[in-house]
């Protein structure tokens, strides 16, 4: 009887037979993004202390044309280019938070990492250190400060519902044109807002002792 229990088959979830894992992970809803630039300011000032986007390990790349952002940051790869291209095998995965960290104390500032990301995800410093998302320990600040919740952490499975979840809820209230991807056209004033916040945000840095 013993044998028979310890070989007994293991309960599989819903979410492991479909492939999903319970990881986390940092995601974005892009039709919410309005391109404000909070979460880059957000994450130089965690990071470094300095209000300084070109700090910030997310990028917003905006196309005013079609009234369209698109916040480039580390997706955290199952196969992580960087990591590969590494010689000096100073990029690990942190299964605590889901994140592959760098370690400096190894880095040797060659910038193969640079190079091998597909996305561009890993920028470089003035001192011409690679910087990539780091996930904030498990706390990302970006989703804490964007005013429209665009940016999404938590288990893997959850932000996926989520995301699909939202991208529906706005198609039926109209918020996104159905079968168009370019956004309806009260995204102008939600942009309009966001710049109306990030001014407000410029004007209050002064008061912060950094």
């Amino acid at each position: 009887m013993g044998w028979a229990t310890s070989m007994a088959p293991r309960q599989v979830s819903a979410w492991e037979v479909i492939g999903m894992t319970h990881r986390y992970i940092l995601a974005v809803d892009y039709e919410k993004c309005t391109g404000c630039h909070l979460c880059e300011l957000a994450c130089s000032i965690k990071h470094y202390g300095v209000v300084n986007p070109y700090l910030s390990r997310i990028t917003i790349i905006t196309k005013p044309e079609i009234q369209a952002s698109t916040p480039i940051f580390c997706l955290q790869c199952n196969d992580a280019l960087c990591a590969r291209a590494c010689p000096a095998n100073a990029i690990y995965f942190d299964e605590k938070t889901g994140a592959w960290l760098i370690d400096y104390n190894k880095c040797i500032g060659c910038r193969e990492c640079v190079y091998a990301c597909p996305f561009g995800a890993i920028s470089l410093t003035v001192k011409a250190e690679p910087i990539k998302c780091d996930l904030c320990g498990g706390d990302p600040e970006c989703v804490k400060v964007c005013p429209h919740g665009a940016i999404f952490y938590g288990p893997e499975y959850e932000v996926i519902r989520k995301l699909k979840k939202g991208k529906s809820v706005g198609i039926v209230y109209g918020i996104l044109e159905k079968g168009v991807e370019v956004p309806a056209g009260n995204r102008v004033k939600e942009a309009e807002e966001a710049v109306k916040t990030l001014y407000r945000i410029w004007e209050e840095r002064k008061k912060l002792n950094i």
